[in-house]
């Protein structure tokens, strides 16, 4: 492969913590001399993320918008990426260059709209009540065959599918209903690390926006897949009795998490704040 032959979209709201940690896995020893070209979309941020990368990557692509909104900096990153697949990678995600490039020969084939990987649940430093939802929470069949997040690879004619994003709080959701199954292969040697909160406050949080998100999805796409999803999920519990006493805190946390995402309304660019912080030792 040749320099610029696909291009990795990182939109990037106050991610000064990360962003650093992000480019130098990606980008791996060799810098930025790496067969694609990285394009950084920082939204609405007031902190020293632009600063980063102005300083530490040269030949990174910075764009900087007034807008705090992900699904803005995506459909920049879009307009500003070459013709031909992208990667979309959130800025907290560690994923290297290799792992990049397997998921883009994976939508170079004929008949793929979309590559994903798997996500590795990093629990380090949370509640145990955090723990114990993640444990029962990683049982959702659809994980078992990628996760659509995070890291999601489009091919060139992915990209005339979802066309130009709307202002949708749950993007990634979006992408996963507007992309037929049969069009998204499942990268198997790609891997790549989430951090989860640390607080049973800043889960609630997360998991509101996720309700809220998929409500807002509605006027998209009447599809409900929740159900199939319960169903499937109660199957694997009820084969695991170590798990049994984790599920009474999974549905704490679900029920008080649906109730505050009707309280908590609108779009927004959020994230877990706890795990840009770093643990103590």
């Amino acid at each position: 492969m040749k320099s610029g032959t696909f291009s990795v979209i990182i939109p990037a709201f106050n991610e000064e913590a990360v962003i650093a940690r992000t480019l130098h896995v990606l980008l791996g020893d060799e810098g930025c001399s790496v067969p694609f070209d990285v394009i950084v979309v920082c939204n609405g941020c007031s902190d020293d993320t632009a600063a980063i990368v102005n300083s530490e990557f040269p030949l990174v692509t910075l764009v900087e918008i007034q807008e705090a909104s992900k699904t803005a900096a995506i459909n920049v990153g879009l307009s500003t990426a070459s013709a031909g697949p992208v990667l979309l990678l959130d800025a907290d995600i560690e994923l290297d260059g290799s792992a990049a490039m397997a998921m883009i020969a994976a939508v170079d084939r004929p008949g793929i709209d979309a590559a994903i990987g798997h996500m590795r649940i990093d629990t380090t430093g949370a509640d145990w009540m955090v723990r114990s939802f993640y444990r029962v929470w990683m049982e959702h069949p659809y994980l078992r065959n990628g996760k659509f997040a995070a890291a999601i690879a489009l091919s060139s004619t992915g990209r005339r599918r979802i066309g130009e994003l709307p202002a949708v709080t749950a993007d990634d959701t979006y992408l996963r209903r507007i992309i037929p199954s049969a069009r998204v292969a499942v990268v198997s040697t790609v891997s790549f690390g989430v951090c989860t909160p640390r607080t049973i406050s800043s889960l609630l949080q997360v998991r509101s926006r996720s309700y809220r998100g998929n409500r807002q999805l509605s006027s998209f796409d009447k599809a409900n897949v929740e159900p199939k999803e319960a169903r499937g999920l109660l199957v694997n519990l009820s084969l695991k009795p170590s798990l049994w006493l984790d599920v009474p805190v999974y549905l704490a946390v679900t029920l008080a998490a649906r109730g505050l995402s009707y309280q908590n309304t609108g779009i927004r660019w959020e994230r877990d704040l706890t795990t840009r912080i770093k643990v103590a030792e």
